[in-house]
């Protein structure tokens, strides 16, 4: 509607008689057409996402992270003020919803960056992380970047309301509540079934070639100045049907690798000795050297000897390099150098190198592996720590 004055009042017309508001409702409420930026007081640490688009890998807030207001700050890009937001602080008053979308790095004269979306209304479901300590479960869900709820294990619960927690994830509010400013949203699911109802577990397949490339690339392992290879008989002979079975599947589902196998939620770090059936598959040594349960004699008469380690759970190939092995001698412990230790990704195998004479007692591997991951949990839900999700109506 054009803005036109009264004309019966043309006369005296003072410049607010006959004006219409043309524009009351700026937009829905579900996501304000706001202009907003991330504010120069924003505490959260940006982090790299190789998926982003091009230019676009800098992540200042991540997706589904509570956000609050901090006021107007000047855009450098306009030269105007806007509405600055912020990752938001524990138990903040000031949260207006949720980021919809990542918000990138902007830099000047450069066509990277892109502009917050903030949702207020909508029912949204993010993962939940829980652990009989919430610090641990809290620590979970900051390690997994994007938006989360933690708590205490099986704390929260349908129909509970929730607040703002520790890095902008959910927490449940407490029941002595006094200000409702502070409830973000309301419960009004909670998951915990791993994995959940639907077909997604019989889905498998998937064979990445530059994968396996990838893997045989970091899986060589030298000689040991016995002259044997870690690859063939020291360490297979015995266990050609397991391998042969696991390729197909082990008549059970397996679930698509690293999207809906379960992989990241049942990664562990755990500590292995030679002897624990549950964890190893098969340890054999090179000649020279010889396994009685979690010892390793090495002869003197060899420069050194390997000894083969062959785990049952999928070793992580992204920590190979964290890899620890111990032993004790005369009740002192003894850490392996890295350059003794080599992990065979493909053959899933570890190979410690000693020297000759040495005897080892306790021998124990220290590395992250899946352990008895569940196939169908859903990718979003496949965070380490992760027990399922929340589904939250946002009541901003």
């Amino acid at each position: 509607m054009a803005l036109f004055p009264n004309p019966q009042e043309i006369a005296s017309y003072n410049g607010a008689i006959g004006k219409s508001h043309t524009n009351l409702v700026v937009s829905e409420g579900a996501a304000p057409a706001e202009q907003f930026i991330v504010s120069k007081t924003n505490s959260a640490t940006p982090f790299i996402y190789e998926y982003g688009p091009e230019g676009n890998q800098t992540v200042l807030i991540a997706k589904g992270k509570i956000v609050e207001a901090d006021g107007e700050e000047v855009n450098r890009a306009t030269g105007y003020k806007e509405t600055a937001i912020k990752v938001a602080a524990e138990d903040t008053k000031r949260a207006i919803g949720v980021l919809h979308h990542n918000v990138y790095e902007q830099r000047r004269d450069a066509m990277e960056g892109n502009r917050p979306v903030v949702i207020t209304r909508s029912y949204i479901e993010v993962p939940l992380f829980e652990h009989e300590t919430v610090g641990t479960a809290a620590t979970s869900a900051k390690a997994m970047h994007f938006g989360a709820a933690y708590g205490v294990t099986d704390e929260l619960k349908s129909g509970d309301f929730v607040v703002a927690g520790k890095d902008g994830n959910f927490k449940r509010a407490p029941e002595n509540l006094t200000d409702f400013r502070q409830v973000v949203g309301q419960v009004l699911n909670v998951n915990r079934s791993m994995p959940p109802a639907g077909l997604l577990s019989y889905y498998t397949g998937l064979k990445s070639t530059e994968l396996d490339d990838y893997l045989k690339s970091i899986s060589s392992a030298p000689v040991s100045g016995s002259g044997e290879y870690p690859y063939g008989a020291p360490y297979t002979v015995g266990a050609w049907k397991k391998d042969f079975l696991k390729a197909l599947g082990g008549a059970s589902n397996t679930g698509i690798p690293f999207l809906t196998d379960g992989y990241f939620s049942s990664l562990e770090t755990i500590d292995v000795k030679m002897s624990e059936v549950e964890n190893v598959e098969t340890a054999v040594a090179s000649k020279g050297a010889t396994i009685t349960g979690d010892n390793v004699t090495v002869d003197g008469t060899v420069v050194d000897a390997s000894v083969f380690v062959k785990l049952k759970h999928k070793i992580d190939p992204r920590s190979i390099d964290k890899v620890k092995v111990s032993y004790t001698v005369d009740t002192e412990t003894v850490n392996v150098p890295a350059r003794d230790v080599q992990v065979d990704v493909t053959n899933n195998t570890v190979v410690v190198f000693l020297d000759g004479g040495v005897t080892a007692t306790g021998l124990t591997i220290n590395l992250t592996a899946s352990v008895n991951p569940v196939a169908g949990v859903p990718t979003e839900w496949d965070y380490q720590g992760s027990v399922g999700a929340a589904r939250i109506l946002l009541l901003r």
